[in-house]
């Protein structure tokens, strides 16, 4: 059966539309700012404002993690020429994160909160394996007042991501394996003294949402000389970084 010409059109432009749309921070660099990117992982930190609405963009066709740093509202993603259409981000909780696979997708945004949105999109530049399993929600856990607390929450042929904390005036090994380095966000300000090998002590200093890069075999103890707990999530990377990464399926969603 033939398609009536009214309908060949809209199919054009929704596709015209979907090739025309640039890249996130180039399209609303208020919200999508780069904080690191290397040739593993690239982090890019995301503000959506209250009630903000940004046009269509992309992003990278990349898994991801989304580290959220504020409990905020429901956010709207409507994608282009995308059979899910709109869709609703629920709440988010602090110091939570969400795994999700790579898609392909255009999409535009709207906060429908007057609290902001604050969050991390911590992009896997590795090669894939079982990226089915890349997916879920993890929050964070009670933990012992005054003791240095690890676990691991997700963990497949890829990637490994540990939760940590370091009580006041505590040390924690965390040095990285000779295949596996490590990205270390921080989801409490932190006041730290780091020790390696051979050097002095160093002060690093991270506040909520900073990332700190450990490279392939890099002994390291940290210190919190703070009063409070240190609580960071350290993303393990257990296979090499490539140039060009596979193309999984395109069919669900992975939003922000």
């Amino acid at each position: 059966m033939r398609k009536p010409l009214w309908l060949l059109a809209l199919m054009a432009c929704l596709l015209v539309g979907a090739a025309s749309a640039q890249e996130a921070t180039k399209v609303a660099p208020q919200a999508y700012k780069l904080e690191f990117e290397n040739e593993w992982v690239k982090v890019t930190r995301v503000h959506y404002g209250p009630n903000e609405k940004l046009p269509e963009h992309y992003h990278a066709e990349s898994a991801a993690a989304y580290v959220y740093l504020n409990d905020s509202g429901p956010v709207s993603f409507k994608h282009i020429n995308l059979p899910y259409g709109n869709v609703i981000r629920k709440e988010t909780k602090t110091g939570s994160f969400r795994l999700y696979k790579e898609v392909k997708e255009v999409h535009a945004v709207e906060n429908l909160s007057a609290t902001p949105s604050d969050f991390l999109r911590v992009e896997f530049k590795t090669e894939v394996v079982n990226p089915n399993s890349l997916r879920g929600k993890y929050y964070r856990e009670d933990y012992p007042a005054g003791e240095n607390f690890t676990k691991v929450q997700f963990e497949n042929e890829q990637l490994r991501v540990i939760r940590l904390v370091i009580a006041p005036h505590a040390k924690m090994d965390v040095s990285t394996k000779a295949t596996e380095p490590a990205l270390l966000v921080a989801l409490t300000p932190m006041q730290l003294k780091t020790q390696a090998l051979k050097g002095k002590p160093a002060p690093l200093n991270l506040a909520t949402g900073k990332s700190h890069w450990l490279k392939i075999n890099q002994p390291q103890q940290w210190e919190n000389t703070g009063e409070n707990a240190a609580e960071f999530l350290r993303f393990e990377f257990k296979t090499k970084p490539i140039k060009t990464q596979a193309k999984s399926g395109e069919t669900e969603h992975k939003h922000e």
